[in-house]
């Protein structure tokens, strides 16, 4: 599908969409006819800023294209336009605020108490509900919100909004399923997403997510994904999560399907993981116990280590209890059975 077709609305939403805004025309226009999807984005990037936009469909519009594209720099000299609408940089604040600080208990109970009439301002309203309950590392709380934020993405009447929301839809889902360890759907949600995306950082993001899913499973597949993650960072300069692929994700597989060969890190953490692998407990041991705390991942490494299913057990229930992560608790699982099969 080409890029432009992609924000464009389906039939079925045709129905319920009666307004484009000129961030939708132009982008849609840039997407048809620029080089590539990154000088379309940068285009209506500047376009925002050179274009006054005032009716509120058009200022939400603006916000989650330049939200959505990771120009943060930019979201930020936008929530200072004296012609913002007050309810638009109430909810763009908080979306804006999330990147540096996750949400709390206190955040949600103070956003339970907001209301807002306009259909596609309820519906973001809706999803930062859910981000509370996910930065709280509550995962099940998708399910509380998850018709509403359905019903609420059929009244939206502008489509780049529109297809935003509906990213962030599955998005959401995806990890929903992919912490409560239901992978076949999230996978589904994780590939719609790739489908649909046009933003480099987060098509990588969830190309490295996607391979992950298979880590306990398919090594392989893994390997591919991780690899097409790289490549995506590598060609829109993706540092960070070029960096993340080589010396976290791949360690982590390699040392876990025990197919180190050429596996190189400079974490400390994944150097212990590899050394386990190889055969080398020891040093594992030595790195692991020389740090201040363990996280439930390190506490998994030190516990094969040692072969000590105490520890193990512990950290299975870290992962579950503290971080809400049935996934991964499947890690401590897994090194569990390979101490007693070696018993």
């Amino acid at each position: 599908m080409k890029s432009y077709m992609v924000i464009e609305p389906t039939r079925f939403n045709r129905i319920h969409m009666n307004y484009l805004s000129p961030a939708y025309k132009f982008y849609h226009h840039q997407l048809k006819d620029a080089e590539s999807d990154t000088i379309a984005a940068e285009r209506t990037r500047e376009f925002c800023f050179t274009h006054k936009q005032t009716e509120l469909e058009d200022q939400l519009a603006m916000m989650e294209f330049l939200y959505m594209n990771d120009y943060f720099t930019d979201l930020e000299k936008a929530l200072e336009f004296e012609y913002l609408h007050s309810e638009v940089k109430d909810l763009y604040r908080i979306v804006l605020d999330r990147k540096t600080t996750r949400l709390t208990e206190q955040d949600l109970q103070e956003m339970e108490t907001m209301e807002f009439e306009h259909p596609s301002l309820k519906c973001i309203h809706l999803f930062l509900l859910v981000y509370a309950y996910y930065d709280m590392k509550k995962f099940a709380g998708m399910d509380k919100y998850t018709e509403d934020i359905q019903e609420a993405l059929f009244t939206i009447n502008e489509p780049l909004f529109h297809y935003f929301m509906k990213l962030r839809f599955d998005e959401l889902t995806f990890h929903h399923y992919f912490k409560t360890n239901s992978l076949v759907l999230a996978r589904k949600f994780a590939y719609k997403y790739i489908s649909s995306g046009l933003a480099p950082k987060k098509q990588a993001t969830m190309h490295s997510h996607l391979a992950l899913t298979y880590a306990f499973e398919d090594y392989e597949t893994s390997l591919e994904y991780l690899k097409q993650t790289k490549r995506i960072a590598d060609d829109h300069n993706l540092t960070a999560i070029s960096q993340s692929v080589t010396e976290n994700s791949i360690p982590f597989i390699s040392a876990f399907h025990h197919r180190t060969e050429n596996v190189k890190t400079n974490d400390p953490v994944e150097i212990a993981h590899l050394s386990i692998a190889r055969g080398n407990p020891e040093k594992a041991i030595e790195i692991l116990e020389s740090r201040s705390s363990l996280s439930p991942f390190q506490q998994s490494y030190l516990g094969l280590a040692k072969k000590d299913l105490a520890l193990l057990r512990d950290a299975k229930h870290r992962f579950v209890h503290d971080n809400g992560d049935m996934f991964f608790a499947q890690l401590p699982e897994h090194y569990m059975k390979r101490i007693l099969t070696i018993v």
